[in-house]
């Protein structure tokens, strides 16, 4: 081995010991760098030589630097890194809640509602005490002041987590668009044998804040740049493209913006794991949101549209100190609804929609079972949406519509020629006389003696509802708003057969068919197919359509990728081409424009507890001095009432019947009923009073008509202004049975004291669960109580395993400076030996010039 060569080993030493001290030196330099990855220079032996005897080592070289760098505890500690970012962002948020819902003595809502309850108690002592009829209204306002101030804490934490989650997601739009960047930077610049080993660091830094923000899913190409994807499968980043998030219309949205500038957006539905920073935020997001009858605020609001409701259910039976002498405007009012009305397809009758394949209003609607046709139409289906729909409390109200079918009418004989054919529908008597010798038609033929029961009907029902033959101004009421169509095998009925269905759309009133019988046959009657008995809407009485009523705001339904699901209820379709401006994409968004009743009913906030179908209140009538204008109260009834404006002219026309019976000579109108901007205007003449009691429809408790509260949710909770202008009509008593209203009546005070232990309570979306008022508002105290705890708990627990994790990670990458120290010294030692090398080496050199001379 020549002299050069031992120089060349030398040299090789020296230059390799250098590098591997400044790797060293650089592990020293960034030992407090976040994420930095320790980096080691691997060392080898240069490729031998071949001599006489045997291959002749030429010394070392580096032949990398690589970083010591566990994939596996990386991808760890990013996934629990992920797990406390999104207990933490829960835990900030959960205290705020936590402190609105804070028990305080003397604030607490069951303190409060306790003595609101003490207070009716304390009235029912003494009803005539003006004091203690402040008292009651003193505290119900600071059960109602209560009530807001929570609802305007959530709904300010909701603000503040909209505005974190507007943040968070910018922070992660940037970082995606920095990953891209990395990735070009580090396939663009590394070979199979150097490495971008800082450039990785710095990826994997900023992969770790996005898993801060979001769970994520990723992995290397064989290029070297990261794929990156949601949880739910979304790309975020996929070699120089990168993706992005926006929050709009209270909905996380993934937005694709392809190269010709099309944006294409897909909705992350609140089932979406998103884990993180951004997956707590939509976590109490989803506790805060408006709509949702389960969460944190669909629960208060369910606590005070109970309240609401069983106060005023039981105040409006009662009477205060005098009667009503004053105008009277109904606190609640009728909003117009849109009315979205359509059939259920009779050709998917026999498909069942799957749990979650239909959202209303961002709302998922549970399964809708399958069912055959009855005489053409998917009765059975509509049925099984309505429910479902109603159960989803996706703010609108589905109803079907009343239709009762008879059987084929059998042609009469010539010897049943002038029978009389009798019976009634709703009480009102229909009477038909059989013509079985009119020729060409007569009744021999089904379909002439189907047509002619029908047209006998409709007519009767029309001179009834025009008050034909009734002496002016009597007035028939209530009216009967049923029609009679032929039936035709498609319709609900089979071929000529008797079909009677209710005239508005979503009107589930009864249909009575009663007293059939005919003269001078007895089973004459027989042949017209009628069945007597009462028919309510359900599965096997209903005209096959389907109404939605809204008064929230437009009706938005969301059926997927395309409209094969909403053709299934009638929502997509010929049908629908004049309202469904995109066709086939699955969606529908239906508004006053497209469909509306005015002043309806089902604009009622409380209109799911109407019972107008033989629901009646009655109408007391007084004159100025306290004694009864009518010996008997005016019962009014609401049967078919379908707008606010039916109930009006019913008590309009009920007085009218009443005040001008023959046997009672008084002007008119005592009383009379308008409807002004949607609310019900009660105004008495100058020489009457009113008063009301025994209301089993409960539609003055709906409307406000002698009421309590008014509103309908925490944030809406209020006192009715009959009330607070005047404490006398505090409604403490009740009108007994002749009329007389007693100032030292306590029996509807004590009444509403009863409410209190009351287990039957129902609350809006917890369908027939009940519980007590104070029951109800603990179980959502002590589950915001163990949600915040099993947080504390949760966040304490997986911090312990992070730092184990770290300490784990740290051992494979993190730098120890004594380790560093040890490796330096190691290193320097070896470039001094090598530079001796030299030194002896050039020393030989010398000799071997000097012996040659």
């Amino acid at each position: 081995m020549s002299v050069s060569a031992t120089l060349n080993i030398a040299k090789e030493a020296l230059l390799t010991h250098m590098s591997a001290i400044t790797v060293t030196g650089h592990n020293i330099a960034n030992v407090n760098t976040p994420g930095y990855s320790r980096q080691v220079l691997g060392l080898t032996t240069s490729v031998a030589t071949p001599t006489g005897i045997g291959f002749q080592g030429n010394g070392v070289r580096g032949d990398s630097i690589s970083r010591q760098y566990d994939l596996f505890m990386v991808q760890r500690l990013m996934s629990q890194n992920s797990t406390i970012n999104n207990l933490t962002t829960q835990q900030q948020s959960m205290r705020v809640i936590e402190t609105s819902f804070n028990e305080v003595p003397g604030l607490a809502v069951n303190d409060l509602l306790s003595k609101l309850f003490e207070s009716w108690q304390a009235l029912s002592n003494n009803p005539e005490l003006s004091s203690n009829r402040q008292t009651v209204i003193q505290q119900a306002q600071l059960l109602n002041e209560q009530l807001h101030s929570m609802n305007n804490e959530l709904s300010q934490t909701r603000y503040e987590t909209g505005v974190a989650l507007r943040a968070a997601i910018g922070e992660v739009n940037s970082l995606t668009k920095q990953l891209a960047d990395l990735n070009v930077k580090i396939t663009t610049s590394e070979t199979s044998q150097q490495q971008q080993n800082d450039l990785r660091d710095t990826r994997d830094n900023l992969m770790k804040d996005l898993g801060g923000y979001l769970d994520i899913n990723y992995y290397e190409s064989g290029s070297g740049a990261y794929t990156i994807m949601m949880s739910d499968g979304h790309s975020l980043v996929n070699n120089n493209e990168a993706w992005s998030l926006d929050w709009k219309d209270n909905t996380l949205q993934w937005v694709n913006v392809q190269s010709t500038g099309k944006e294409t957006r897909a909705a992350l539905d609140n089932s979406t794991i998103l884990g993180s920073k951004i997956g707590g935020l939509m976590e109490i997001n989803n506790q805060l949101a408006e709509g949702d009858p389960n969460n944190y605020l669909g629960r208060l609001d369910g606590l005070a549209n109970a309240i609401i409701r069983e106060f005023n259910q039981q105040h409006s039976q009662g009477v205060g100190l005098v009667s009503f002498s004053d105008k009277l405007t109904s606190s609640e009012s009728a909003d117009n609804a849109v009315l979205l009305n359509t059939t259920v397809d009779p050709l998917t009758a026999s498909e069942t929609l799957a749990a979650g394949s239909l959202t209303i209003n961002g709302h998922d609607i549970g399964r809708i079972d399958k069912s055959g046709l009855i005489n053409g139409l998917a009765m059975g289906k509509t049925a099984n949406a309505a429910e479902a729909i109603n159960s989803a409390s996706a703010g609108v109200l589905a109803r079907m519509t009343t239709q009762v079918a008879g059987g084929t009418v059998t042609a009469m004989t010539a010897g049943e020629d002038a029978s009389t054919l009798s019976f009634t529908i709703n009480g009102l008597a229909i009477s038909y006389t059989v013509d079985s010798t009119t020729l060409p038609n007569n009744d021999t033929d089904p379909a002439t003696l189907a047509n002619n029961l029908v047209a006998t009907i409709n007519t009767a029902i029309s001179n009834y509802n025009n008050n034909v033959g009734l002496p002016s101004p009597q007035t028939n009421i209530p009216k009967i708003t049923i029609d009679a169509v032929l039936g035709d095998g498609t319709n609900g009925g089979p071929a000529n057969s008797i079909v009677l269905r209710n005239r508005n759309k979503g009107d589930e009133s009864t249909i009575d068919i009663a007293d059939l019988s005919s003269i001078p046959g007895a089973t004459t009657i027989d042949k017209i197919g009628l069945t007597v008995g009462n028919y309510k809407a359900d599965a096997t009485h209903n005209t096959g359509e389907l109404a939605l009523f809204s008064h929230n705001g437009p009706i938005i339904i969301d059926g997927g990728a395309n409209d094969n699901k909403l053709v299934q209820l009638g929502w997509a379709g010929p049908g629908m081409a004049a309202v469904d401006k995109s066709p086939d994409d699955g969606k529908l968004s239906f508004d006053y424009t497209n469909g509306s009743v005015s002043n309806s009913l089902m604009g009622l906030d409380y209109a799911d507890t109407l019972q107008t179908d033989g629901g009646t209140f009655d109408l007391f009538l007084y004159n100025t001095n306290g004694s009864l204008a009518l010996a008997q109260p005016v019962k009014i009834d609401l049967t078919r009432a379908y707008t606010l404006d039916d109930v009006a002219s019913t008590i309009n026309n009920s007085i009218k019947n009443a005040v001008n019976d023959p046997t009672v000579p008084a002007p008119t109108p005592w009383v009379s009923a308008s409807v002004v901007g949607n609310q019900l205007l009660l105004t008495p003449d100058g020489n009457h009073n009113f008063a009301f009691g025994n209301d089993t429809s409960n539609f003055l408790a709906a409307i406000g008509i002698n009421t309590f509260f008014s509103g309908h949710s925490a944030g809406t909770i209020g006192l009715n202004q009959a009330v607070t202008d005047n404490l006398d009509n505090l409604a403490a008593g009740k009108i007994n049975s002749f009329g007389e209203i007693f100032r030292g009546d306590n029996t509807n005070s004590l009444l509403i004291t009863n409410i209190q232990g009351d287990e039957n309570i129902t609350f809006t979306g917890h369908g027939s669960q009940t519980d007590t008022l104070d029951g109800f508002y603990n179980s959502l105290v002590a589950d915001i109580g163990l949600k915040g705890k099993s947080i504390n708990s949760d966040l304490e627990y997986n911090n312990l395993v992070f730092d184990q994790l770290n300490e784990i990670r740290d051992a494979t990458s993190g730098v120890s400076l004594d380790e560093e120290m040890s490796n330096l010294i190691k290193f320097q030692h070896a470039y001094s030996a090598a530079a001796k090398l030299i030194s002896t080496a050039d020393e030989m050199m010398v000799t071997l010039l000097e012996t040659i001379r």
